[in-house]
C-alpha cells in the first residue's frame, strides 16, 4: 500500500511539474501587458489544467490509500487551502479574456481609423496638387512625384479646367469608396467569430476548472469545500426569492 501510495505522490509531483514547465516555457519572453502575450498565457493554462487537476486528485488518493501516513494527510489539506487561491484564479481569467476580446476589437476598429485618415490624407495632398497646378504639364510631373494617377494623352489634350474638374470628380469618387475597401480588407466578422469561438472554450473551460478545485478547496476554519458552501449560499438566496414572493 505504501509502495502505491508513493508511486501516486510522485505522479502528482510530475503532473504538476509538467503543469510549470508548459506554462512558463511557452510564456517567456514575459510581456504581461501585450494583448498578444495576455492570450498566449490564457490559451496555455487552459491549454494543460489536466496537469494540476488530475495531480490535485492524485494527492488525495495517495492520502486515503495510506491514511496513517502523516505528511501526506498535510499535504493534502495543504492542497485544499491552495485549491482555493486555485479557484479564483482561474475564475479571474474570464475578466482577462473579455479584456482581451475588447483590445481585439478596439485595435482593429483603430487600425481602420488610421487607414482612413491616412487615405483621406492623401486624397487631400492630391487635390491641392490638382487645383494648383498651372498647366497639365506640370499637373503630370507633380502627379508622378507624388506617386498619383497618371495622365492619359485624352487627359494631357483637356482644357485645363476641364481636366481639374474630372479629376477632382475622380478623386472624390475614389474617396467615398475607401471606408468599404478597408472594411472589406480588414473585416471585422471573422474577428468576431474567432472572438465567440475562444470565448467559450476559455471562458468555458475556467469556469469548470474553478468548479473542478472549488470541490476539493477547503478553508483552515471550515469543514465543507468552497463549492459547498457557495452552494450553500446560492440556495439561501433562492430561498429568501421564494419567500418574498
Amino acid at each position: 500500500m505504501s509502495s502505491l501510495a508513493s508511486i501516486l505522490l510522485a505522479a502528482a509531483l510530475a503532473l504538476a511539474g509538467l503543469f510549470v514547465l508548459a506554462v512558463v516555457a511557452g510564456a517567456l519572453p514575459v510581456q504581461l501587458l501585450q494583448r498578444d502575450w495576455q492570450q498566449r498565457f490564457i490559451e496555455l493554462v487552459i491549454a494543460n489544467s489536466g496537469f494540476p487537476l488530475v495531480a490535485f486528485v492524485l494527492v488525495h488518493l495517495a492520502a486515503h490509500v495510506e491514511p496513517e501516513r502523516l505528511e501526506l494527510f498535510q499535504l493534502r489539506q495543504r492542497l485544499r487551502r491552495w485549491a482555493v487561491l486555485i479557484t479564483v484564479l482561474y475564475l479571474l481569467l474570464i475578466p482577462l479574456q473579455l479584456s482581451v476580446t475588447v483590445r481585439q476589437f478596439s485595435d482593429r476598429a483603430a487600425l481602420q481609423a488610421q487607414q482612413r485618415r491616412l487615405v483621406s490624407d492623401q486624397f487631400s495632398s492630391l487635390a491641392a496638387l490638382i487645383r494648383s497646378a498651372p498647366d497639365a504639364t506640370s499637373l503630370q510631373q507633380q502627379l508622378a512625384a507624388a506617386d498619383g494617377p497618371a495622365l492619359t494623352a485624352a487627359d494631357l489634350a483637356k482644357p485645363m479646367p476641364q481636366l481639374r474638374q474630372d479629376l477632382l470628380a475622380a478623386l472624390r469618387q475614389a474617396e467615398t469608396a475607401v471606408p468599404a475597401s478597408i472594411e472589406q480588407a480588414t473585416p471585422l466578422a471573422p474577428l468576431a467569430w474567432a472572438a465567440l469561438r475562444d470565448g467559450l472554450r476559455l471562458n468555458g473551460s475556467a469556469v469548470l476548472m474553478a468548479v473542478a478545485f472549488a470541490a476539493g478547496a477547503q478553508g483552515r476554519t471550515s469543514s465543507r469545500s468552497l463549492l459547498a458552501r457557495l452552494l450553500m449560499v446560492w440556495r439561501s438566496v433562492r430561498r429568501r426569492r421564494y419567500s418574498r414572493k
